[in-house]
């Protein structure tokens, strides 16, 4: 009895070191090919999210709808509600554009995509700009955002979620 206790540990101890190695051991970089793919995914992404910024910056509600897919959700305040489908994103950030002298602009500081290649997100930084009577552009508030993507047939990227959230107040 006492030499089969002995052969369990002796062999439990054994896996334990070979998980243990195993585990240390550094992982094989990915293929080139997919450093490749996943660099060019990038650039796609980042590219269509400047293209979105230049879109709504020059057309406000039309640029701004122009992107977005037509199962689109947009959750805004962050935390809140979820609207659902072009009408309801419309509707919900018409107000956003609706003033001429305010405007929305934003820059992606960073992207990826999923696994599948048709999915991706953006996140990055946010101002709501307006102009005073003095035609001087102030800055309303700032913020971070995040933008979930999906590549089309047509091999457009379209948003099919968007949030944000404003920086806290500055003391």
């Amino acid at each position: 009895m006492r030499k089969h206790l002995f052969a369990v540990v002796l062999a439990v101890v054994a896996v334990g070191v070979c998980a243990l190695a195993l585990a240390r051991q550094e992982k094989p970089a990915p293929p080139k090919d997919q450093t490749d793919r996943d660099a060019a995914l990038k650039t796609e992404l980042t590219d269509a999210d400047r293209a979105f910024a230049k879109a709504a910056a020059e057309k406000g509600i039309d640029g701004w709808m122009s992107f977005m897919a037509d199962d689109a959700v947009r959750v805004s305040p962050l935390g809140g509600k979820a609207r659902v489908g072009k009408a309801a994103v419309k509707e919900l950030d018409a107000a956003m554009f609706a003033d001429p002298k305010r405007k929305l602009v934003w820059e992606p500081t960073d992207a990826g995509a999923f696994a599948d290649g048709k999915h991706g997100w953006t996140t990055g930084r946010f101002k709501m700009l307006a102009r005073n009577d003095k035609g001087e552009e102030e800055v309303l508030r700032t913020g971070a955002y995040v933008t979930w993507w999906r590549k089309g047939a047509d091999g457009r990227w379209k948003v099919i979620l968007d949030t944000g959230a404003p920086d806290p107040p500055k003391k």
